[in-house]
């Protein structure tokens, strides 16, 4: 039983190695699958190819000569980390230096080269150098914008560094104990529990890449469904859906604006649809500042938009329309071309719905447009006419 047991834990090492090779070129081969993939994904699909190669080199010893071997082993090995230093890089959308990227490969070939004839050495200075890219690694995790799970990016960061670690502890062992270490591909409990956890992590590493840009898919594939594409504004669903969710929270008094710019069609007549598009953004963009403390507002269509002012009365709603109106006037397209813009508001205390404060909001625009345009005019006033 005993014997059965060791035999279990003392694994084939270079059986191992060749399995971490085929596992690290099938999962490049899954993500290069994935459409439109980003840099940060070409440079792990890189690092996951060049490690396999690395990993193979072993076997081609008795083959090559002994420096070859040696040197491009570690270059291997050095280049695949420095790719996934980039890939992690991207991941938090940084710019990896290039020294930062190729110093570390420069220092392999040259220690290799230098201790050509002395295992021990070379396993150490390996160790070292791969440790600290490791580190690094996960401390470029720590800086710019992470887009995915704060709770993946913890187990990815700590679970890198904790590698890294490992390689640094490597170096220390191999210092004392040599003998350990100076048969890569020999049978050994250790390498095989050393190979064993490098392929844990790789294959944790890719899922975790995976998971990151399929979070990073479904807020794109999120904001194309919500937001109009030339404004960059709610699009008319995407603003119905929150006003619903202010007048269910009963944000009381609410309010509701409809706007809409004056003689838009003209200017796109005379001056073409491409001045027109944008003065639709110029107008989206100042709208938007001005509603910024306030409320939200979408683009419904044309060059009408709506807005949703919670907890705001009257007074308060006809106060923002005017800044806003103003806003648009003071935008200057070209000397040919003054805006202004027509706004409709309604205010309710009490409502279960949207859509009777839009009604009361258009027909106050309406009445804004038939008076003369550039104004703001409240459905309470039509109303008490």
């Amino acid at each position: 039983m005993n014997l059965s047991v060791q035999n279990m834990i003392e694994l084939d090492s270079p059986t191992l190695i060749i399995a971490q090779a085929i596992v690290q070129w099938l999962l490049a081969i899954l993500l290069m699958a994935e459409r439109g993939m980003d840099k940060g994904t070409k440079y792990w699909v890189i690092a996951l190819f060049i490690h396999g190669i690395a990993n193979l080199l072993p076997f081609s010893r008795p083959y090559l000569p002994p420096v070859v071997a040696v040197i491009f082993y570690n270059f291997c090995v050095t280049t695949a980390f420095s790719f996934s230093y980039l890939a992690f890089a991207r991941l938090v959308g940084q710019q990896a230096p290039l020294w930062l990227v190729l110093f570390p490969i420069f220092v392999m070939i040259l220690t290799m080269s230098i201790y050509i004839d002395d295992i021990a050495m070379r396993v150490i200075f390996a160790s070292i150098i791969t440790g600290t890219q490791l580190i690094l690694m996960a401390f470029v995790l720590t800086r710019g914008n992470w887009s995915g799970s704060e709770k993946l990016k913890g187990w990815l960061m700590y679970s890198t560094g904790l590698f890294g670690v490992g390689f640094i502890v490597r170096a220390l062992f191999c210092y004392v104990k040599p003998e350990l270490f100076i048969h890569l591909v020999a049978k050994s409990s250790f390498q095989s529990g050393l190979v064993i956890a490098g392929m844990i992590y790789i294959i944790f590493s890719t899922v975790v890449i995976l998971l990151v840009r399929l979070d990073r898919l479904n807020k794109e594939l999120s904001t194309l469904a919500s937001q109009d594409s030339l404004t960059g504004l709610f699009n008319r669903r995407a603003f119905m859906h929150n006003a619903t969710s202010i007048i269910a929270s009963e944000n009381f008094p609410v309010s509701v604006l409809m706007l809409d710019l004056d003689n838009f069609k003209k200017i796109n007549d005379v001056h073409g649809h491409n001045v027109g598009d944008t003065v639709l953004k110029l107008c989206a963009d100042a709208l938007q500042d001005g509603l910024k403390q306030y409320g939200i507002i979408g683009r419904f269509g044309g060059e009408e938009f709506a807005a949703i002012l919670p907890r705001a009365d009257s007074e308060q709603a006809l106060a923002v329309s005017e800044k806003l109106r103003l806003a648009i006037e003071t935008i200057n397209v070209n000397p040919d071309i003054r805006l202004s813009i027509s706004i409709g508001v309604a205010t309710s205390s009490s409502v279960s719905s949207i859509e009777p404060l839009l009604i009361r909001a258009d027909k106050a625009l309406y009445e804004a447009k038939s008076k003369g345009r550039n104004q703001v005019i409240h459905a309470d006033l039509l109303a008490l006419n």
